[in-house]
């Protein structure tokens, strides 16, 4: 637990990420991804399972612990405000900020912490840092401008993580593709311009091979799934079964590309049918008629979308800040627990 100070100076230091005007050194970047590395070597075996190779698996897992109220947080796609209205918002009467603090909030992203992609000002800053990258500049205002708020965006959950390792989790969206690979679960990426070769280009160019490096581990280091006792949460709707033990050994190489890909880059209409219960039932231990599976990934209009029959909720608003707030003694209500911030 965090002294007064220290988490005050926590809470400072995120909003100058929000706040800054400069792009940050190479050199702090570097530190901030050792120390969150470091993090996620030493996570803990009682709620994220080591896998057959002696790393932290794919899963997290927290069916069998004392159960916490949880808040759920769909894709930020590099908007650093919605990170500190997530800390301010107040639950129950307790900022979450000061409920991570104490360790009685569990606070789950679904991932794809960059690449804006709202219409407008995101979409024509986009277009305009296309142009220059056609012309072969690289390193241009607009794309400084984008790559400031994705890093602000990230370095906040990273010093989340690293101050509350237990309580903090932020699991990999299909955006988390900094090399813009193509295979190993991944797709390479593009929506309004080229996005993911463009990131790609400028990290290599103002950061360099090592900071690449370090992206890279810091995103294949990112669980896939989160399972709590009446409840499971990943990035996309899984498209087809797995097991708890494929889930968990997800970097083993003749399940990654699959696993990886199955609960992260889901289009709508997708899944198979029935594939969200049956993965529930397995992780929770519940019936599968009892199943409840959040998700982002792709937009909805409103506070959220219904799938499989219900069983999995999508409460990704590109053009809203919205999370979801699971309490650990009642069941969960799709009209008051869905929260604008």
């Amino acid at each position: 637990m965090l002294s007064t100070e220290e988490l005050g100076s926590l809470r400072s230091l995120i909003l100058s990420y929000r706040n800054g005007a400069e792009l940050p050194k190479n050199e702090f970047l570097i530190d901030i991804l050792n120390k969150v590395l470091t993090v996620y070597e030493e996570e803990e075996s009682s709620y994220r399972p080591v896998a057959d190779n002696g790393e932290a698996g794919g899963l997290l897992d927290f069916t069998k612990v004392a159960p916490l109220p949880v808040v759920i947080v769909p894709d930020l796609h590099a908007r650093p405000d919605f990170m500190i209205r997530l800390l301010s918002c107040k639950i129950k009467g307790k900022a979450v900020l000061d409920a991570l603090n104490e360790g009685s909030i569990i606070v789950v992203c679904v991932g794809d912490g960059v690449h804006t992609e709202r219409m407008g000002a995101d979409y024509a800053r986009w277009l305009e840092s296309f142009a220059f990258w056609q012309k072969g500049r690289i390193d241009c205002p607009p794309m400084r401008e984008e790559i400031r708020l994705g890093l602000a965006t990230m370095m906040a959950v990273m010093e989340l993580k690293a101050a509350f390792p237990a309580n903090f989790h932020f699991l990999k969206g299909n955006h988390e593709n900094v090399m813009n690979i193509e295979g190993q679960g991944d797709h390479a990426f593009r929506k309004f311009a080229m996005e993911g070769a463009m990131v790609k280009d400028f990290m290599q160019e103002v950061y360099g091979d090592v900071v690449l490096h370090l992206l890279r581990c810091f995103e294949t280091s990112l669980p896939i799934v989160a399972a709590f006792d009446r409840f499971c949460v990943s990035h996309a709707e899984p498209e087809c079964v797995f097991s708890r033990d494929e889930i968990i050994n997800y970097h083993n190489e003749d399940l990654r590309d699959e696993v990886v890909l199955a609960f992260t880059w889901t289009p709508n209409d997708g899944a198979e049918e029935g594939s969200v219960a049956s993965i529930f039932s397995e992780l929770t231990g519940c019936s599968p008629d009892e199943a409840l599976w959040f998700g982002g990934h792709r937009p909805v209009s409103g506070l959220y979308a219904l799938r499989q029959d219900g069983h999995y909720v999508q409460i990704h608003n590109p053009d809203e800040m919205n999370i979801a707030y699971i309490s650990a003694d009642r069941p969960f209500n799709l009209e008051k627990d869905i929260i604008r911030l």
